[in-house]
Parts: structure tokens; C-alpha cells; sequence
């Protein structure tokens, strides 16, 4: 009781309202702050404020056209474009995206495609395509690769100093967004996955501190980046594994085989029951014949990284199945990819839907068949360029790895199959998402695996969090709360 007095005497009503008065002012200050940091700047603001902060050279644009991406269908539309010119820059954009509470994406190549992209009204991409700095060291067994280094000046560079990666196989993709992902490589086999390949990484966190990161050096978030990355930091440079390889030495034999419709059972069986050594990597596609027609097409395309006489025997029980034609033959390192060029094309819209599996199943394969074949005579030269792509890989080196060295979840699953709708009308967007959706159901259905799973890179969007980061789910989220409490980083599917 005594103490009531007290306060009274203390807190006079005239010292009460200066108090709250006081209070208010303050929340008033908070308010306004916080209303000035989401407000979002004009681009001359913005000029100012970031640009004059960016190593010289960089620039700061509005026009999403200075960021093109590979598929138009809910891709991320930025109010500004970032286009750094140095590691530093990313981690000032990031400071003051930050500071301004502005969204913002980390993009190169522009490859990914994801239904979780969401710029809201004022955010912006960081561009980091100018980061392609590719420096090997004396023995040529490893190099240190900046975030915009592509697949195909990565090869070039390789091949001229008799050496070679485990890069990810189209030219167009960036090699670091590909293999935090897990990154595929036909070269699975003898290397492991592209992810397999890092030595250590300089990252951006979300408070725009730049980091090195590797099995020694803060090794939980290492290994969180090596599956999930773009929930935790950017990775702005990375030292990488290099094998070398004489120039003369470095080749592989591969190339497409197109096979009657009738032959559809006898190869995907074929392809199912293939043991692959360490050499061979190969693809099943349903595509079409192009104008006039847009015939279904049945391709295989082995993949043997060695000369043609050892290819044949590997591959020799595809071969033995009578073929309409056969266009595999021997490439230098340099021309692996050339194949994808086509299929590198910016633009259109690309609704993208991606299982992967441990087997084909011949009888589903022939109903995915019918409806691929349905969908293409519907609808004709307007989605034309429609494929469904199934790529099985050699995993036993992906498995002696372990999966304790990284986060990507399925490293014993040898088959990644994607389904793409393209088309350029944005009216066709319910078609296609139903038939993609019904391609997948198809495909999970006798996927052999004990619950859905799908490789990061090759995602909708629309999938639980569990079919994404299978196993290693549990322990990112974790630590997505430790190094991103803010969820900064929540545009490629976000942890929280």
C-alpha cells in the first residue's frame, strides 16, 4: 500500500500527460519512419541515394527489359533494375534494400521460373551478369567463378586451359544459380553434382555483411547454401572444383535418336533398365517436328563422355531398337550443350512442372504420350514448342559423397523429369496449367518413390515445402530464423 502514495506523489497528472504526450511523439517518429523506408523512392531518388554508393560502371534502370527472363509466366516484374559491376555492390544494394524495406531478387542468366516470385509494387532485381571473372589456379584444378559467370564461357575458359567442370548442360544458365540448387550434370558420374563441386563461397547475407563460407568457416550455413542458397545469402564468387582433361581427350559422344511412335514402350524400358557407368548420362524427350506439321516426336539423347567405340557398347541395347534416325556422334567439351540452344530462348510463357522419380513406368508413359499428342492437335503451332523432358543421371558418386555435405535432399534419385508448356498468349495460361497439372499427376503416380519429391530447379511453385527440400527441411528452417530473421530472402521457395 505504501507504494501507491508514492507513485502518485511522483507521477502528478500534469507529469502523466507530458508522458504519453511524449509516447505519442515517439510512436508518431516510428510511424512516419517506417512509412518513409516502405514508401517507394523514384527512380532518380533511387540514383541518388544507391547509385552514388555503386563502383563506377554500375547502373540503375527501370525497365524489366534490362532483365530479361527465360520464361514470361509469373515472372518477377521489378520496379528497378540493379545492374552491379563489382562484389561490393551487391552488398550495398542489399544494405540499403534493406534500409528502404524494398523487395528485391538476385538474378543472371534469368533462367528460374517459380510461381513464388513476388516483387510486390517496389522491389528491384539485382543483376549480377556482370560478375563473370573465371580465374584457375596453377594446376588447373579449380577456379574461382564470380555469380555471373554462364555455362558456356565457363566450358570455353575450361577447355582452354585442358580442363573441365561438372557444369550444369544449357549454355544460357548461370553455373552458380544451377548448382545451389543441386545442379544436374551429365557428368554426375564421375564428378557428382554441380553442387558437389564447391570449395567455398563469398556471400552477401541479409544484413549485407559479405561472408566466406565453406566446411570450415561457418559450416552450417554451408551447407544450407548447397540446395537452398537463395534463402540465406547471395553468392556473389565461389572457388569450384576443375578436372583436367587434355583438349584432345575432351570429348563426348551423344546426340539425338528419333523413334517411331510404336517404339515408345520398347525404349522407355530400355532407358529404364540401362546401368549407366560413370561415363553415360542420357535424355528422353516428347517433343514436336516443328512447322508445318507439330508431329510428336520420341528422342533419346545418350550422353557418353569418352569416344564413339566405347559409347556404342555402353549404349548398345538403345542402339539395337530400329531408330528413324540417329545424329550422335562425337563433340569437342566446347559443343556438349550446343543441342539447347534453342531451347535457351528468352520470352514466351513457360508454366513449368518438374517430378522427379526413381523409374519410367512404359504404360504411363504411353498415356502421357496420348495426351501430349491431344494437346499439341488442339492447339497447334500455339504450343508448338511444348516438351517433356525425363533425364536420368548416374548417382553413384553423388551417393559416396554423402548426404551430410550438403542440403539438396535427393542425391540417390537418378531421374528428373520436367514438363513445359510454351506458348506466347497469356489467354492459354489455364490450359496449359491443367494439362502441365495432369501431366504430373501422371508422372507422380508411378514415380517409385515413397512420397512426392522435385529438383529444386525444375519446380512449379505450387509444391510443399517437403517435396522441395525432402529430408533436409527440418533443419533449414532453423536456420533460415538464424542467418535471415527478416525473411529478406524469400523469393525462390521461401523457407518461411
Amino acid at each position: 500500500m505504501k507504494c501507491i502514495p508514492v507513485l502518485h506523489k511522483t507521477g502528478s497528472v500534469s507529469s502523466q500527460r507530458k508522458t504519453g504526450m511524449s509516447l505519442n511523439v515517439l510512436l508518431l517518429f516510428i510511424f512516419a519512419s517506417l512509412a518513409l523506408a516502405a514508401q517507394c523512392p523514384s527512380l532518380s531518388t533511387l540514383q541518388t541515394e544507391l547509385g552514388s554508393k555503386l563502383t563506377k560502371g554500375s547502373t540503375i534502370g527501370n525497365a524489366a527489359a534490362n532483365a530479361p527472363r527465360w520464361s514470361l509466366f509469373s515472372a518477377p516484374i521489378p520496379q528497378f533494375v540493379v545492374n552491379v559491376t563489382s562484389e561490393n555492390d551487391v552488398a550495398t544494394t542489399v544494405k540499403y534494400s534493406a534500409q528502404r524495406n524494398l523487395t528485391f531478387v538476385t538474378q543472371n542468366g534469368g533462367n528460374g521460373w517459380a510461381t513464388t516470385f513476388d516483387l510486390r509494387d517496389c522491389g528491384l532485381v539485382i543483376n549480377i551478369g556482370n560478375l563473370r571473372q573465371i580465374t584457375f589456379n596453377a594446376d588447373k584444378t579449380s577456379a574461382l567463378i564470380q555469380g555471373g559467370a554462364g555455362v558456356q564461357e565457363m566450358v570455353n575458359a575450361a577447355y582452354a586451359n585442358d580442363t573441365r567442370f561438372a557444369n550444369p548442360t544449357c549454355n544460357c544458365l548461370g553455373f552458380l544459380g544451377a548448382a545451389l540448387g543441386g545442379g544436374l550434370t551429365r557428368t554426375s558420374g564421375l564428378y557428382g553434382w554441380s553442387v558437389d563441386q564447391l570449395l567455398s563461397a563469398n556471400v552477401v547475407l541479409a544484413s549485407g555483411e559479405a561472408v566466406q563460407v565453406s566446411n570450415v568457416s561457418n559450416p552450417d550455413l554451408w551447407w544450407a547454401l548447397k540446395g537452398a542458397a537463395p534463402n540465406f545469402g547471395i553468392v556473389t564468387s565461389a572457388n569450384i572444383s576443375a578436372y583436367p582433361v587434355p583438349q584432345a581427350q575432351n570429348v563426348a559422344w551423344q546426340g539425338p535418336i528419333v523413334f517411331a511412335e510404336d517404339k515408345l514402350e520398347e525404349v522407355v524400358e530400355t532407358i529404364n533398365s540401362l546401368v549407366l557407368s560413370p561415363h553415360m548420362e542420357i535424355d528422353f524427350l516428347l517433343a514436336t517436328s516443328g512447322s508445318p506439321s507439330f508431329k510428336p516426336t520420341i528422342t533419346a539423347i545418350p550422353f557418353y563422355a569418352g569416344r564413339a567405340p566405347a559409347a556404342k557398347k555402353a549404349f548398345a541395347p538403345l542402339l539395337n531398337i530400329s531408330s528413324i534416325s540417329n545424329s550422335a556422334t562425337e563433340f569437342p567439351y566446347t559443343q556438349w550443350s550446343k543441342f539447347t540452344d534453342s531451347f535457351c530462348e528468352k520470352g514466351e510463357r513457360k508454366p513449368t512442372y518438374g517430378v522427379s522419380a526413381r523409374k519410367l513406368d512404359a504404360p504411363t508413359w504411353r498415356t502421357i504420350y496420348e495426351e501430349f499428342e491431344r494437346f499439341v492437335n488442339a492447339y497447334g503451332a500455339a504450343v508448338g514448342d511444348s516438351s517433356i523432358l525425363a533425364e536420368k543421371y548416374g548417382v553413384k558418386k553423388a551417393v559416396a559423397i554423402g548426404d551430410g555435405t550438403s542440403s539438396y535432399p535427393f542425391r540417390d534419385v537418378p531421374l528428373h523429369i520436367v514438363v513445359i508448356p510454351w506458348y506466347a498468349n497469356a489467354s492459354f495460361d489455364p490450359l496449359a496449367e491443367d494439362w502441365g497439372n495432369k501431366i504430373r499427376d501422371l508422372l507422380r503416380s508411378t514415380d517409385g518413390l515413397a512420397q512426392n519429391s522435385t529438383y529444386i530447379n525444375f519446380a512449379h511453385g505450387d509444391e510443399s515445402l517437403d517435396t522441395i527440400y525432402g529430408e533436409s527441411l527440418e533443419r533449414l528452417q532453423p536456420l533460415k530464423k538464424k542467418y535471415d530473421p527478416q525473411n529478406r530472402f524469400n523469393q525462390w521457395f521461401p523457407l518461411q
